[in-house]
């Protein structure tokens, strides 16, 4: 006992001393505070939504009243990091770029830039907290030569910290860049922007400084309190409640109110649960897997970016589960992985609830609503079909 009231005491002294006297945290704290429309649209870390807004700041013919003098100054600035002689920043101070072409998810490319009169073909990749993926770049390049031949191409990889691509041709572009224009020009035609627009790209450079350029007065302040309370920081984060936990407290309310179901085991990634009218005989000869023995429960998959919904049948006497295989195998809705019966568990449905697009809004509320819309829907149509089909065997309730 007195051990613990020491741990309790530490514990106490480690949190106090981060929240007592400490001007880097209320030097955040008052950054934190300050409103930001892009974050109360949940979009800082939603790469569809920064591509969206370049899109918009690239497009001369757009309303933001910078006519093509982002995407001059962009393009000047970015191909000096890369070593084409395709183009140089002297070209593009010369042309005429107001009837360039902007496009998104053209081929899959983020931002496909096109200007017919100077012939003059650009595709930038947008890389948030994602990597590249299928060879994607060099499918990119091959598509814009094979579309645009005799044109100048370039290609921008745009990252965070300027990360280096996997393709030699593409020019590293970090998100520092993107910050240091719009602020450029805000203050340099503060008088011609509208508010609205000056509003908004001041918000949006104040966004990318506080969550997506690493090297800022955000990071510096985390990097600083970090170091000074590292432990009552780690203290904090092994008691947070995240997503998953989130999660898997909603997973546990859906069962535990259905009086027809019966909860198994719950963890933050694996809850399993079982119908009332399994709980036969045959199904309960489990071996290493449930403390009950049941053998043929529904589990949930609760991932990061990833909510799924399996029936599996797991470990136990090998007759029994060749004969549920074999009835998996030949009866729809169920569907085993494999062909094969495993050696322990074989999952014989499936059924998405959440994917990682829609993790995206980051949105707990939202993402509730979502499991509980597909849940009824479940509950009420596809459950008691799944529940029958096992029911129905009458080898099963054999004693």
């Amino acid at each position: 006992m007195q051990s613990d009231n020491n741990t309790n005491a530490a514990a106490i002294h480690l949190l106090e001393a981060l929240i007592l006297d400490n001007p880097d945290l209320e030097r955040l704290e008052l950054l934190l505070a300050q409103f930001n429309i892009f974050e109360a649209l949940n979009a800082v870390r939603v790469e569809l939504r920064h591509s969206d807004f370049l899109a918009y700041l690239l497009n001369p013919g757009q309303n933001h009243g910078l006519g093509d003098s982002f995407v001059r100054l962009f393009l000047q600035k970015a191909v000096v990091n890369g070593t084409s002689s395709q183009i140089r920043p002297l070209d593009l101070e010369i042309w005429d770029l107001s009837q360039l072409v902007v496009q998104r998810e053209r081929q899959g490319i983020d931002i496909l830039l096109l200007d017919e009169e100077n012939k003059l073909v650009v595709a930038i990749e947008n890389k948030i907290d994602t990597g590249e993926h299928d060879d994607q770049l060099l499918r990119y390049k091959n598509y814009i030569q094979q579309q645009y031949p005799g044109w100048r191409s370039i290609y921008f990889y745009l990252t965070p910290e300027g990360s280096p691509p996997s393709h030699e041709e593409y020019i590293p572009v970090s998100y520092d860049l993107v910050a240091r224009l719009v602020e450029r020009l805000v203050t340099s035609r503060s008088s011609t922007l509208g508010p609205d627009v000056r509003t908004l790209l001041d918000h949006y450079a104040q966004m990318l400084r506080r969550h997506i350029v690493t090297d800022n007065e955000i990071a510096k302040l985390c990097r600083s309190i970090y170091r000074k309370h590292q432990h009552a920081l780690d203290l904090i984060y092994e008691y947070r409640i995240d997503t998953q936990t989130n999660i898997q407290q909603i997973l546990e309310d859906l069962i535990r109110s259905d009086q027809d179901l019966i909860l198994e085991h719950s963890s933050k990634t694996y809850l399993e649960f079982c119908p009332t009218a399994w709980e036969l005989p045959l199904l309960k000869q489990g071996l290493g897997w449930t403390s009950s023995g049941r053998m043929l429960l529904f589990e949930w998959v609760n991932r990061e970016n990833r909510l799924a919904l399996s029936l599996v049948l797991g470990p136990g006497p090998l007759e029994t589960r060749q004969r549920l295989f074999e009835f998996a195998s030949s009866t729809p809705p169920l569907k085993p992985s494999f062909k094969a019966l495993g050696k322990n568990f074989n999952t014989i449905y499936q059924k998405n609830f959440l994917t990682a697009h829609t993790y995206e809004a980051d949105d707990l509320d939202a993402l509730e609503a979502e499991i509980t819309k597909k849940w009824e829907h479940f509950r009420k149509h596809e459950l008691p079909q799944l529940i029958e089909l096992f029911s129905s065997q009458a080898w099963l309730k054999e004693s």
